[in-house]
């Protein structure tokens, strides 16, 4: 159990900072898929997630096009909304590779 003062403020810093952030990166996920919520962004980053782990165990080089339409594909599974499937194919390279 938490009694002291610092003990206290330490979890509850770390949940204001979460909230802050998921605020943040909503509002951008948002320009890109107006009237989505935070479970279509969270399925769409957990859906990221899934794709970019699966790709660093495939043994040969990949194909920058095939893995972009492999993650449109795999990071809208979860979304309650549609979510748009437009991206930048430079940013996603520099993420995945």
């Amino acid at each position: 159990m938490n009694t002291s003062q610092t003990a206290v403020t330490n979890p509850d810093n770390l949940s204001f900072f979460m909230v802050n952030l998921a605020d943040y990166l909503l509002v951008q996920f948002r320009h890109n898929n107006p009237g989505s919520d935070i479970i279509d962004l969270k399925a769409y980053y957990r859906g990221f997630l899934y794709v970019r782990e699966t790709l660093k165990m495939l043994p040969e080089p990949r194909d920058p096009i095939l893995s972009a339409q492999i993650f449109a594909k795999f990071s809208s599974l979860g979304c309650i909304h549609n979510v748009s499937t437009t991206f930048h194919l430079r940013k996603l390279a520099k993420v995945l590779f």
